[in-house]
Formats: structure tokens, sequence, C-alpha cells
């Protein structure tokens, strides 16, 4: 029998997962607030549920899970002591009943939820957390895991009375709570921990407390996990309390980006990632539904600027570039209503967020008055020149987003008007993969996790972001990690957003992260502020 409803098992076919981020994603966290709302009704037991994701995955290492395709099974494997309630505005409590730092923010002490064990029926106690958050700060040298970059800060962790695990940091981290709500946070048992680490990549043989279990596996195929009957210790303000109401998930491996929405309209799946804009309006015409989940644990789509060239060392030419961007033009030509035009390098439901859209204003004038005073003068084929060099810049993603080719396709029109010439790699993984660590590529197309600062995003001298480090800006992201209250955290956080996007133009920013799901007309089905589908309560009307 169910514990919390009903008395149905479920078994949970999960093919091949893929698509990362637009290009390197940064730590994939899945907290379990919605970022849509579920159509009212009785959630309906039972069911076979399909959902298609877009590539395989070989690699399942919880720290190394910093891609959506990762992230949107784990997140139903794997629990966490906290997660981030959008509605509350709020990290509330998960596995950790409750949670306290003190004034310094160098010490938090984590209450563990009494009675919650792994499935393979071990304890999820205090001592069970201790040996993850060690393994989360620590890395494990034997099974050459490093730390997870969201837990720099950290030192030690210790066992209290009362099934309390007490976290010291080396330094105050604004960020460490929000990062305990990561799915690269997420918590599996201690024999897991014990693995090499090709069996801590293996999917067969990670144990989480989550509300599916590993049954079996085709390689590059499908991955099939069943429901736990027993499992009852959801997120605190998660809708469904007790385990899955569907009996069977299962999870197609589908590139092919043409016949996405096609499937979901057929009933071939029932959930598809990854729609094309043009493919929206056709969907919901044919009775079936677009769920835009969107990324409020991200950061927007960007293009990250490197400066290794010397060609955008001048703040000037990144501020001309940053101006010379007509994003309404971009959101009418090549995305749909599920986008929204970013105005800083957060989006705009992050916390903290700033406005800084009258500043981004389209302003071509500008931008070309900004380019004369850094001394790119028009030259041959209307292509600036300084000193013998053209203006010619490259930028790099992976082809993982569906829009983030077109996109810089209409950004290369605009900035020839301005006489720079942009060559568009976007959506070439094989030119990507060199690009990541080149910093002569001038233009990193990506959007990132960001736990409550920029400062873990950017701060990082081996980021992908920016690939520099200044000092200044550097600083200022120690400060923002550092900060002790939170007055003092969300100023910082918006000097970061000012020097990232206006001062410094470091970040080009476009649209706020969004992942856009084709559904048939019978899915109900919410998503986490890190856009993975909750599947633990996914139902379908129609069985």
């Amino acid at each position: 029998m169910r514990t919390a409803h009903f008395g149905l098992k479920i078994t949970a076919v999960l093919a091949a997962l893929g698509l990362s981020l637009t290009a390197c994603g940064s730590n994939s966290g899945t907290s379990a607030s919605t970022t849509t709302a579920v159509e009212a009704g009785t959630p309906v037991e039972g069911g076979t549920f399909t959902f298609a994701e877009v590539t395989p995955i070989n690699n399942w290492q919880t720290q190394a899970a910093r891609f959506y395709e990762k992230a949107n099974v784990l997140n139903s494997v794997l629990d966490r002591l906290t997660y981030y309630d959008v509605e509350a505005g709020k990290l509330v409590g998960w596995i950790a009943s409750a949670f306290e730092a003190n004034e310094a923010q160098t010490e938090f002490t984590f209450t563990i939820r009494e009675g919650v064990t792994f499935s393979d029926g071990s304890k999820l106690d205090a001592e069970a957390v201790k040996l993850n958050l060690d393994a989360l700060g620590l890395g494990i040298e034997q099974a050459q895991i490093a730390p997870n970059v969201d837990f720099s800060a950290y030192e030690s962790a210790e066992v209290l009375e009362g099934n309390k695990v007490k976290v010291t940091l080396k330094r105050p981290d604004a960020n460490f709570l929000r990062a305990t709500s990561s799915v690269t946070a997420g918590l599996v048992s201690p024999k897991t921990l014990e693995l090499d680490n090709a069996g801590q990549s293996a999917i067969s043989k990670i144990v989480g407390s989550g509300p599916f279990v590993f049954e079996s596996e085709k390689p590059d195929e499908e991955v099939i996990f069943t429901s736990r009957d027993d499992y009852a210790w959801a997120p605190e303000t998660a809708p469904n309390q007790g385990d899955a109401y569907l009996d069977t998930l299962v999870i197609k491996y589908l590139p092919e980006v043409a016949s996405r929405a096609g499937a979901a309209q057929s009933g071939q799946v029932d959930l598809v990632r990854g729609l094309q804009p043009v493919d929206e309006q056709v969907l919901t015409a044919n009775g079936g539904k677009v769920y835009a989940a969107e990324g409020v644990d991200l950061t927007v789509n960007q293009a990250a600027v490197r400066i290794g060239s010397g060609k955008l060392a001048d703040a000037k030419v990144r501020q001309a570039l940053q101006v010379g961007i007509d994003r309404q033009a971009i959101k009418d030509t090549v995305l749909s209503d599920s986008y929204v035009i970013s105005a800083s390098v957060l989006n705009h439901k992050a916390p903290g967020f700033v406005d800084l859209s009258a500043e981004l204003a389209y302003n071509p004038e500008k931008a070309k008055t900004l380019l004369d005073e850094a001394g790119w003068k028009p030259g041959t084929e209307g292509i600036r020149e300084k000193d013998g060099e053209k203006l010619e810049l490259t930028v790099s993603t992976s082809n993982n987003s569906v829009v983030i080719k077109p996109a810089f396709e209409l950004i290369e029109q605009q900035w020839r008007e301005l006489g720079v010439k942009l060559i568009n790699r976007a959506a070439d993984n094989t030119f990507l993969t060199n690009a990541l660590v080149d910093d002569t590529i001038e233009f990193f197309g990506t959007r990132q996790f960001a736990y409550g600062g920029l400062g873990p995003v950017y701060g990082p001298a081996n980021n992908t972001q920016t690939l520099n480090a200044d000092k200044e800006l550097n600083e200022l992201f120690l400060k923002e990690q550092s900060a002790t209250t939170e007055t003092e955290h969300l100023e910082l956080v918006e000097a970061e957003q000012r020097a990232l996007v206006i001062d410094e133009a470091l970040a080009l920013v476009l649209w706020d992260e969004v992942q856009v799901y084709g559904a048939n007309e019978s899915v109900n089905i919410e998503f986490t502020s890190g856009t993975a589908p909750i599947f633990q309560g996914a139902w379908k009307s129609e069985n």
C-alpha cells in the first residue's frame, strides 16, 4: 500500500537523457517549487507517462550533474537537505526539518528529519549526512572525485545529539545554504560513497532516498526505475507528500527537434523538452499544452565575454555591443511568448534581481560612438579596424538550445550594421570543446546556475564565463559571498549585476532562462525552479 495516498506501484522507464545548458552548466540545482501551475483537479492514479529527452548520459556521478538531462533524472532519485520555494521566496526544509546559521555565516546546523531511509534500507541520518557533506566539501580522493564548486568554503562537519549536523566553513559564505538545494548536493547512501569513480558514475549503483529507484537500463536508450511505495518525505510544501501517482514513467531519447511537437501531439510521448517556438502554437492549436518552466535558479541566457584576444579589452567596446543588441527584435523574430527579454544577468524572479532594462535599451548610435571612442574606425567591407586588425569576433555555444543559433544569427546582422563582424559558431559542439577553455574566443553563449549570488559563478579563476581574472570584480565577488546580513548581501548582488552588465559589460544578456516543454492534453505536471519536471507529483487525466 502507498504510505501517503494510494496503493499502486510505479515503474519509471527513463530513456537516455540529454540536453545540457546552452553550453556548459554550473550546478544543476533543482528546487521543489513550481514554475507552472498544475490544472485544477484530483490527481489520477496509475497510467504510463512518457518523457522525451535529447542526449544520452553515461556519467551520473552526483557532483557531475551540471546539465539538465542529468538533473531531470537525479531530481527524482536524490533528495537534498533543503529546497528553494519560489512562491515563498525562501529555502524551506526537506531532509533537514530545520536549519540555522550563526551570525558570521560560518556555522550551519541542520536537524535531520526522522524516519528517512535510502532505498537500500539504510538510514539517512546525521551520520550519513556528514559523510555526504564531507564528500561535497572535500571531495573523495580515492575515487578521484573533486569537491563541489559550491562548497568551496567547507571545512568540516560534526554529528551532534538530536540527529543534528553542524557544518563549519573556512570563511563566511552567504550562498552555502542555498547550494544545499542543488541536485549536485543530492544525498547518496554511505555505500555509494565507498564506490570508485566508475561505480559512483553508474546510475545502476547510485542509491538515494528519492521517490524512484533504479531497476534496469539499456545504455543510450533507456533507464528504468521503480517507485518507492514507502516514500513519505517529499519537500515541505510539495503538493504530493507521498509516493508518485504514476504507474510507469518512460523517458525516451528524441534528438530530432522537428519531431518533438508531433510526438507530444500524437500521444507518442506525454512530455518533451526543447520545443521550438514555431511549434508551440501548432501544439496548443491541436489540443496540446506548452509548459514554460522558468529557470529561477539560473542566470539569463547571455554571451559571456572573454578578453583574451585583446579586441574586447576596452570596456567601451563591450558596452557598445551591449546596447547594439535589439532584444525586442530577437523576441519578435526568434522567440515566443514563453520567453522574457533579460533586464539583468539574473532573471526577473531571482532573489536580488535588479532591473537594468533602461540602460540596456537598443541604441545603435550610442554603440557607434563608443566604438569610435575606442579607436575602432570603419574600414574595408564595412568592418571596423584598429591598428591593422579587423573587429571580427567569434561566439561559441552548444547545440542544446533550439533558439540559440538563430538568435546569434540575428545579432550577427545587428552588429554588422555597427561595423562588427560576428563569426557565428553557435550550436557547434565540436568547436565548443576547445572554445570552453580558450580565452581568445570572445563569446561563450551560456546560462549558469547561481544560488543567491554571482560570486561562485564568476569568481573562480577557471570559470567558463569570462576566463579572466579582474581584480576589482573578484574582490566584489568575494565580498558578496562573505556577506553576513541579507541587506548587505542584496546590496552586493546588485553591485555585481551592475558591474557585469553595465559598467564592465562582461555579460551581454539576452533572455531569461526558460525550458519550454510540450505535452499532450492529459498531462498535469509541475517544474522546479531549476526547470526539472517533478515526476513524483505528475499525473495524467486519462490512463
